[in-house]
């Protein structure tokens, strides 16, 4: 009986095994693309700017009152915050540029009223976090608009360039409640 028992459990494993295979039918294949180069590039925090846990770049936008705030139409930027980053590479083939784009869709998200601000988390409303480009302009968040800066090589194998920007509080048109207002805005760095 033992064998007989040991048989059938046997042909049971092999019978389950063959379902499972037949129903299995659905092929495809993984696509992997990429490229390697000698070239090692580091993002850090420059003047005015606080580094954070690996990666990120702390931006403190310090205590604001509303009354020093407005719509960025009414072009009040006096309590922006400068912001400037680092990037410094190493090794052969250097770039020439990068190119910083910035994408709100993958951080806190983009304001639901003014759409070029990046929206806030925390118990304050009617604020959004504007980023200011060098010309003073109110910049897209959406990952089409960059900050762009040339590399400025060392005579010694390494590469700096250097990116500077602002964020500043701007007015959203809702009822505004004071509270903390933060939020984190993922960024691609694109090198050329």
């Amino acid at each position: 009986m033992k064998k007989l028992s040991v048989f059938l459990a046997v042909m049971a494993a092999v019978g389950l095994s063959a379902a499972t295979t037949a129903n299995a039918a659905n092929n495809g294949k993984l696509m992997f693309k990429g490229t390697l180069t000698a070239t090692t590039c580091e993002v850090l925090p420059g003047a005015g700017t606080g580094g954070g846990a690996a990666g990120e770049i702390n931006v403190d936008l310090g205590n604001v009152s509303f009354r020093d705030i407005g719509t960025f139409a009414q072009g009040n930027l006096s309590t922006k915050e400068d912001i400037q980053l680092l990037v410094t590479c190493n090794g052969g083939g250097q770039p020439d540029s990068v190119k910083m784009r910035l994408v709100a869709s993958q951080g806190s998200g983009l304001d639901l009223q003014e759409p070029k601000l990046l929206r806030t988390s925390g118990d304050a409303k009617g604020v959004g976090i504007g980023l200011i480009n060098s010309n003073s302009q109110l910049m897209s968040l959406n990952g089409n608009e960059t900050i762009d800066a040339d590399f400025v090589p060392d005579g010694l194998g390494n590469s700096t360039a250097t990116l500077d920007f602002a964020a500043v509080y701007v007015l959203n048109n809702v009822n505004t409640v004071p509270g903390s207002a933060d939020g984190y805005l993922p960024f691609v760095m694109d090198y050329q």
